[in-house]
């Protein structure tokens, strides 16, 4: 079921209507989110100036709905959760499905980006870096930016605006916390993420468009804490599609029982090692397989404990037991719709839907995670799932290939 919050008090219940332009350009803006805004209020709020900053949120670009002007949005926070133009902003963090990886796909509103990395000692960000915006300067609308940290990380100041508080958030991983701060129509500077040297950008065209807001995490004690970027850990993998047989160094394999089922493509690791880095719980995905039943579609996966594959997993972020059906959770769906209009379309209300969270239902196998997403209904998803056999687990750890 959808995640269903109550409005804020005061809030504008007209739809979030953004120009064509801010939306393309928002959507080239793949590593770092961006959400148009103006001046912040409403009743339980935190209530600033057009010219003032914020506080509070997570990394990308994203805005939502299209309309032929680029009129303010307002943004409210209330006990943690996000609205726009009094509708619920989507914006959080979810465990990645890539074959190989151990990491996170991090969203706000309707951008965002796959397969970074957990928080570890050296970059204690959910994500990672968001690299640089080389935007020459916000647009019409404001701007927030957002990024979700871990535990020890108190704040973030960023040169030129201010210090921003970390703060809890509803619906984000055990510990973590969310940083947004505001950026009025027109500010002009280059947000650079923070342990992204600026040094390389003086030679550039980026130099010229402002100062450069770096981003610098601090723990409670207000001093900054040192970062280092480092790859994300991803094993080697395979790739087949469903007329295919399944790779034979593949060491994950799984079949469905249940009639009708098809392949349509996978991907599997090749490899078992243990993510040395990370500071939080995290799943190792072994196998990621996406199947066909009656014109739907469902994502499956084998999930390992991602610092030690041979030792059970840490329960999946929001999951809760599934009545009537022992050892097995579901996570329900974190989704809303958008209402927005088009120029071509005048009068015309259109409505699309924004997932974070897929429906969800899994399952302990031994060592690992079996899980489905998708489809068009618990029940297909239960029935999936307990028709799923899973014909190989080889967790044994060896290094991954140079």
């Amino acid at each position: 079921m959808p995640l269903t919050v109550p409005p804020p008090q005061a809030s504008p219940s007209s739809a979030l209507e953004i120009d064509d332009g801010v939306i393309e350009e928002a959507r080239r803006r793949r590593r770092r989110r961006h959400l148009t805004a103006i001046a912040l209020g409403g009743a339980g709020a935190v209530a600033l100036a057009a010219s003032a900053l914020l506080i509070g949120g997570g990394r990308g670009s994203g805005v939502e709905g299209r309309s032929s002007s680029a009129q303010p949005l307002k943004l409210t926070l209330v006990h943690g959760r996000a609205y726009i133009g009094g509708r619920q902003a989507l914006m959080g963090v979810v465990p990645s499905l890539q074959a190989g990886n151990v990491g996170v796909c991090v969203k706000v509103v309707s951008d965002g980006g796959c397969n970074g990395p957990l928080p570890s000692v050296a970059y204690p960000v959910y994500g990672g870096p968001g690299g640089v915006d080389g935007e020459e300067k916000v647009g019409r609308a404001g701007e927030i930016d957002a990024i979700f940290v871990a535990r020890g990380v108190a704040a973030m100041r960023v040169a030129h605006l201010g210090t921003f508080k970390a703060e809890a958030a509803p619906g984000l991983p055990p510990g973590a916390r969310q940083i947004v701060f505001y950026r009025p129509p027109g500010s002009p500077g280059t947000v650079i993420s923070p342990g992204t040297l600026s040094g390389a950008l003086q030679s550039s065209e980026l130099a010229k468009r402002g100062p450069d807001l770096t981003e610098t995490l601090l723990n409670a004690e207000g001093q900054a804490i040192p970062v280092g970027i480092s790859p994300v850990f991803t094993l080697p993998n395979s790739y087949w599609e469903g007329t295919q047989p399944s790779p034979a160094d593949g060491r994950c394999a799984m079949s469905s029982s249940l009639a009708g089922v098809r392949t349509a493509w996978g991907q599997v690791a090749t490899v078992i090692a243990p993510d040395p880095a990370i500071t939080v719980p995290g799943w190792l995905t072994c196998l990621h397989t996406w199947y066909t039943l009656d014109g739907s579609s469902y994502e499956t996966a084998i999930l390992l404990n991602a610092k030690s594959p041979g030792s059970p997993p840490a329960m999946l972020w929001g999951a809760v037991p599934l009545a009537g059906h022992p050892g097995t959770v579901r996570i329900p769906a974190v989704e809303r719709e958008i209402h927005f209009r088009l120029p071509q379309y005048p009068g015309r209300e259109l409505i699309s839907r924004e997932v974070l969270t897929p429906p969800t239902v899994a399952r302990r196998v031994g060592r690992a995670w079996v899980l489905v997403r998708e489809g068009r209904s618990l029940a297909q998803r239960i029935a999936l799932l307990d028709s799923l056999r899973v014909t190989r687990m080889e967790i044994s750890q060896r290094q991954p290939r140079p």
